[in-house]
C-alpha cells in the first residue's frame, strides 16, 4: 500500500489533533469529498497495519483517531524525512518539481537512468516528465538539452537558474512550511523534504538564523517572515552554487549606488562571516546581489523612520487619500511610518527590477477595485521620484494600507480584549486584517507581529489571532484565519468575541460627497444642497433598478432537459469536453473559443477541473465566450482519464458558463451541495432516461 502527499498531510493531521476528527472536516481542510478522505483514510490504516501498528479508532459520530505513541511518532517522522520513495507515490507535479531541482543543482549531466531509480518510475513517464519539465526552464529563458550517452543538463545564465530555483522553491514551499523546518528540521512532506535537502544540505541553517537576525540588528529593522526566508533561500543557493564554481554576472546593475548604502555595508559583514564559515571566497558580484536583496526585503517594523524626501511623498499621498475620501485618518503619523517602512524596500525592487507577488492581488482587484485605482493614482508621486512606473502588486500592497487606514478613519469607544494579529505575509496584510477585526468586534489589536517575533513579544495581550499554525501553542489559544479573511473567519472569530456594533450602509452618501468635491474642481454648483440631493436619488434609483433586474438562478434553471445528454461516447478527455461545450455552443450560449480556453486551462494548471471522483466541473472566464449564465450534464458510456490520480476515471462533465461575479453563486452552490451526496451522484451517472435526473437536479433547487 502506497501513501501519496495528501495521505501523509492527513496522517499528519491526525497525529497532531490527538483526538478524534470527523470525515467532514478533513474534507474541508483538504478540499476533497468525504468520500475521497474514507479511501484515503483506509490507505493509511492498511499502511500503518501492514508495518506493525494499531488500527484506527473509528467511532461513529466522531470520526477517527490514530493511536499515537513514541514508536509511531518516530517511524512516521523517519518515513517523511527519508529521500527514499520506497512505499510513496509520487505525483505528477511532484515528479516533475523533483527533476528540476535535481538538474538545476547538479553540476554534472543527470542519466534518465536516475530519474527512474530516484522515483521509481518507467523510462517513458520520465520522458513524459522531461517534455513539461522542458516547457518549464524555456520559459524562463533555460533550455534543457538531453545528449545520447552523456546524458541531461540545463545550459543558461547562472543568474537564471538562482531565478528558476528560488521559483520553484517560493511557489511550492510556503513561508509557514519553511519557518517550521528552520525550527524543527523535519519538512511536512516527502516533496518538502527533498526540496529542503537540496536546498540546505551541509549548509548549517542556525549560522543562517543567526546571519539574518545580525543584517536585522544592524539595520534597525525587522524582516517580514516571507522576506526572512526568501533571504536564508537566496543565501543558502549562492553558497551552494559557488561551492560548484559557479559566479554570478547581473547585468544593468548601477554598482556605484549600491555600494554607497548602508545595505552593501552590512552585506560586507555577512560575507566575511560566511567565508569564514565555508571556506569559500565570495565574489564582489554576489556582495552587491545580497545587498540588493536586503534593499528589496519587506520589512514588518523598522526603528529607524527617517523624515527624508520618501517620507515627505508618503505624507503627501496620505494627504490626497484623505481629500479623496473625505476623512481624516486616525493616528496619521503612524499611518505614514508604516507606508514608508513598507515603500522603502518597495523603490529599490522597482529600480532593480525585483519581481514582487501578491497572493491577495485579484481578491483585492474583485472587492476593492475603487480604492485600488485610488492608490495608483496617488502613486504618481512615488513613480515620478523614482522615475519607473510602479507594478499592480506592489499597487495592491499599499492599497492594503490605505485599505486599514480608511476603516480606521472614524473614532473607537470600544476597548476590550488585548488581540496580537500575527501574519507572515507582511505589514500590509496584517494590518488590513487587524482592521478588519477591529471594526466588527468588541476587542482591541494591541500589535500586528511575524511568526518569528512572536516568542519575544514581552506586550500585554489576551488572545491571538493568526493566518499561519503557530506550533508552540494549542489550537485553543489562537483563532486561526486565512490572509483572506473570508465568510468562515468571520464566523469562527464571532464565537469568541462579541461583534462591537451593527454598521450602517453609507456608500451611497460617500459617493455623492466624493463625486461632489470631484464636480467642484472642474465647475461652479450653484446650489449645492440640491445637487447633492439629486445626485443621491439617481443612484438609489440605479440601484434599484439592478435588484429588480438581478434574478436567482436555480439549478433547474439551468440544467434542463435540452442541455442533458446521458451515456456519451468518447475517445478521450478532449473530446469529452466538447460533448459538454457543444450543446452551449449550438445555442448561442457560448462560443467555440470557451472549449479552447478549457482546453488551455487543464494544460497550464493540470486537471484541477476533476473535483470529486469521477466528476468534472468544466468551466473558463466569462470574457473567453460567454454570452448567457449556462451549464451542462453530460455522462460518459467508458470512463476517461483526465490526469487526475485519485479521482480518474471521470463518467460526469458539468460544464458551465458564467457572465459574472454574482449570478450563478446559487446554482453552483446547489450543484456543489449535489456533489457532496455519492448516492445521487451514481444515480445520475447511471441513469438511463432524462427524468430522472431532473428529479435529482429538482430535489437540490430549493431557495
Amino acid at each position: 500500500m502506497q501513501l501519496d502527499e495528501r495521505s501523509i498531510a492527513i496522517l499528519q493531521y491526525l497525529r497532531e489533533k490527538g483526538d478524534f476528527v470527523n470525515i467532514r472536516t478533513l474534507s474541508e481542510i483538504f478540499g476533497v469529498t468525504d468520500r475521497t478522505i474514507r479511501y484515503d483514510i483506509d490507505k493509511i490504516e492498511g499502511f500503518l497495519v501492514k508495518n506493525g501498528f494499531e488500527y484506527l479508532d473509528r467511532k461513529h459520530g466522531k470520526g477517527v483517531r490514530l493511536n499515537s505513541n513514541e514508536e509511531l511518532n518516530r517511524f512516521i517522522d523517519r518515513f517523511v524525512n527519508t529521500d527514499t520513495p520506497f512505499r510513496y507515490s509520487y505525483s505528477k507535479e511532484e515528479r516533475q518539481k523533483i527533476i528540476i531541482l535535481q538538474l538545476l543543482q547538479s553540476n554534472e549531466p543527470i542519466q534518465i537512468a536516475d530519474f527512474e531509480k530516484i522515483l521509481c518510475i518507467a523510462r517513458n513517464t520520465v520522458l513524459n516528465e522531461l517534455d513539461v519539465v522542458e516547457e518549464w526552464l524555456e520559459e524562463r529563458g533555460l533550455e534543457l538539452v538531453r545528449k545520447p550517452r552523456v546524458g541531461l543538463y540545463i545550459i543558461g545564465s547562472e543568474m537564471k537558474k538562482r531565478k528558476a530555483i528560488m521559483d520553484i522553491a517560493s511557489k511550492t514551499i510556503t513561508t509557514e512550511e519553511m519557518i517550521n523546518y528552520m525550527n524543527n528540521k523535519i519538512a511536512v512532506n516527502k516533496v518538502n523534504n527533498f526540496q529542503f535537502e537540496t536546498l540546505f544540505s551541509d549548509i548549517d541553517l542556525d549560522f543562517l538564523n543567526g546571519l539574518i537576525n545580525y543584517a536585522e540588528n544592524r539595520l534597525n529593522r525587522k524582516f517580514s517572515d516571507e522576506a526572512y526566508t526568501n533571504l536564508i533561500t537566496h543565501i543558502s543557493i549562492m553558497i551552494k552554487r559557488i561551492q560548484l564554481g559557479k559566479k554570478i554576472y547581473i547585468p544593468n546593475m548601477n554598482c556605484e549606488y549600491i555600494q554607497n548604502t548602508r545595505e552593501y555595508e552590512i552585506s560586507k559583514e555577512m560575507v566575511e562571516r560566511i567565508e569564514k564559515k565555508f571556506n569559500i571566497v565570495v565574489p564582489k558580484e554576489e556582495v552587491e546581489y545580497i545587498a540588493l536583496h536586503l534593499l528589496g526585503a519587506k520589512a514588518l517594523k523598522s526603528r529607524d523612520i527617517a523624515k527624508d524626501d520618501l517620507y515627505n511623498i508618503v505624507k503627501t499621498m496620505t494627504s490626497e487619500m484623505e481629500h479623496m475620501y473625505n476623512v481624516v485618518f486616525t493616528n496619521k503619523e503612524k499611518i505614514i511610518e508604516d507606508l514608508v517602512v513598507h515603500l522603502r524596500p518597495t523603490i529599490y525592487r522597482i529600480k532593480f527590477d525585483l519581481k514582487l507577488y501578491n497572493p491577495l492581488y485579484e481578491n483585492i482587484i474583485k472587492n476593492y477595485k475603487e480604492l485600488f485605482e485610488d492608490t495608483k493614482l496617488v502613486l504618481r508621486h512615488l513613480e515620478r521620484y523614482i522615475g519607473k512606473e510602479i507594478g499592480d502588486h506592489e499597487v495592491s500592497y499599499v492599497a492594503l494600507h490605505f485599505g486599514a487606514a480608511l476603516k480606521n478613519s472614524s473614532n473607537r469607544k470600544y476597548i476590550k480584549p488585548r488581540i496580537i494579529v500575527v501574519c507572515s505575509t507582511g505589514i500590509g496584510t496584517a494590518k488590513m486584517i487587524a482592521t478588519q477585526i477591529s471594526e466588527r468586534y468588541d476587542l482591541d489589536v494591541v500589535d500586528t507581529l511575524s511568526l518569528r517575533t512572536l516568542k519575544k513579544y514581552k506586550g500585554d495581550y489576551d488572545y491571538i489571532i493568526s493566518t499561519i499554525d503557530i506550533p508552540d501553542l494549542e489550537p485553543s489559544e489562537y483563532v486561526k484565519v486565512s490572509s483572506l479573511m473570508l465568510k468562515k473567519d468571520f464566523d469562527e472569530i464571532e464565537k469568541h468575541f462579541n461583534l462591537r456594533y451593527v454598521e450602517s450602509n453609507k456608500n451611497d452618501d460617500s459617493l455623492v460627497i466624493k463625486l461632489m468635491n470631484i464636480i467642484g474642481k472642474y465647475a461652479h454648483i450653484e446650489d449645492r444642497q440640491r445637487l447633492e440631493y439629486e445626485l443621491l436619488y439617481e443612484i438609489k434609483e440605479h440601484r434599484k433598478s439592478i435588484l429588480n433586474e438581478r434574478r436567482t438562478h436555480m439549478l433547474k434553471d439551468l440544467l434542463k432537459r435540452d442541455v442533458i445528454e446521458l451515456n456519451v461516447e468518447c475517445k478521450d478527455w478532449k473530446e469529452a469536453i466538447r460533448k459538454g461545450t457543444q450543446n452551449l455552443i449550438d445555442k448561442g450560449f457560448i462560443e467555440e473559443s470557451y472549449t479552447e480556453a478549457i482546453f488551455k486551462s487543464f494544460e497550464e494548471n493540470g486537471p484541477y477541473m476533476v473535483v470529486g471522483p469521477g466528476i468534472v466541473l468544466a468551466h473558463a472566464r466569462p470574457e473567453d465566450g460567454v454570452n448567457e449564465l449556462c451549464m451542462s450534464l453530460i455522462t460518459l458510456k467508458e470512463g476517461i482519464n483526465f490526469g487526475n490520480e485519485t479521482n480518474d476515471p471521470v463518467k460526469l462533465i458539468i460544464t458551465f458558463g458564467a457572465v459574472d461575479n454574482e449570478s450563478h453563486l446559487k446554482a453552483l452552490s446547489q450543484l456543489m451541495e449535489l456533489f457532496m451526496n455519492n448516492k445521487d451522484i451514481n444515480k445520475i451517472i447511471s441513469s438511463t432516461t432524462k427524468d430522472d435526473v431532473l428529479d435529482i437536479i429538482h430535489k437540490y433547487s430549493k431557495q
